[in-house]
């Protein structure tokens, strides 16, 4: 998670995080986020070990959607468009902009076959996705990027939990976006409130929180260092896409649709 490093690891603090901007030759990691006065260089992308077959190209939902009966899970409608592009060669994971009447904002979302899962920071300059494979016994294999990883993708790896359950406290370790030679661990857990999933990450005695939604065999969540985070779960038709959303501080769900922009 983007509130995790090897070192300093001030998870979710406010303190230090917008201030972590850097030159344009230096990739924004952990370290600089929080404040590490080290910042490091670019390193180039690593892709994920886990690795799925796709039923959607790239060509098929990248360009510029309208919304359809959209419904955040506060009951508010909105309308307005959602522009969504791929990061070229870097862990199937898009870039997605809403711009709408109950406001703009930005997403990362991992295409998983027909599905595109997102996490999205509705006030927030720094957010981030986690997508979490749920294993058969009882392990979640994961992998996350943030929204100043210029697509870089970290991993994570929580074991610990039951099988057959999602809920529970798991042991965890991990590596930074595009730093696969960086550590961490800690503790994650995780309850279920109706059809949505209330995560917490526990490192150095911080604590980032995050909202998630089980799409099959993945958990997908949307995390922020606020309390304006969110979560979308797509699924892609064609010319034609549902989704379902779940927000920080809210037990509903919400809802949109799109359809490709003329």
């Amino acid at each position: 998670m983007a509130y995790l490093r090897h070192q300093t690891l001030t998870v979710g603090l406010i303190l230090g995080a917008i201030a972590c901007l850097v030159a344009p030759n230096i990739r924004p990691t952990v370290a600089t986020i929080l404040g590490d006065t080290q910042p490091v260089s670019a390193i180039p992308t690593e892709r994920s070990p886990i690795i799925s077959a796709q039923n959607v190209s790239p060509g098929q939902i990248e360009g510029t959607w309208e919304l359809r009966d959209a419904q955040r899970p506060d009951k508010q409608k909105y309308t307005g468009t959602v522009e969504i592009e791929a990061f070229r060669d870097t862990n199937n994971l898009y870039n997605l902009s809403w711009e709408t009447s109950a406001g703009d904002y930005t997403g990362l979302g991992f295409l998983e076959g027909d599905r595109l899962l997102v996490g999205y920071g509705l006030d927030e300059e720094i957010y981030g996705a986690v997508l979490y494979k749920i294993n058969d016994d009882g392990t979640l294999e994961g992998r996350w990027t943030y929204s100043q990883a210029d697509g870089a993708v970290g991993t994570e790896r929580a074991i610990g939990g039951i099988r057959g359950r999602i809920e529970g406290e798991y042991r965890i370790d991990g590596t930074d976006p595009g730093r696969p030679d960086s550590k961490y661990n800690g503790l994650l857990r995780i309850n279920k409130v109706k059809n949505i999933y209330q995560v917490s990450w526990i490192v150095e005695d911080q604590v980032l929180l995050g909202v998630g939604l089980q799409v099959d065999d993945w958990l997908i969540v949307g995390w922020g260092q606020g309390n304006s985070f969110a979560v979308m779960d797509y699924k892609i038709e064609r010319d034609k896409v549902k989704g379902r959303s779940a927000m920080s501080g809210q037990e509903n769900l919400g809802k949109e649709e799109l359809r490709r922009k003329n």
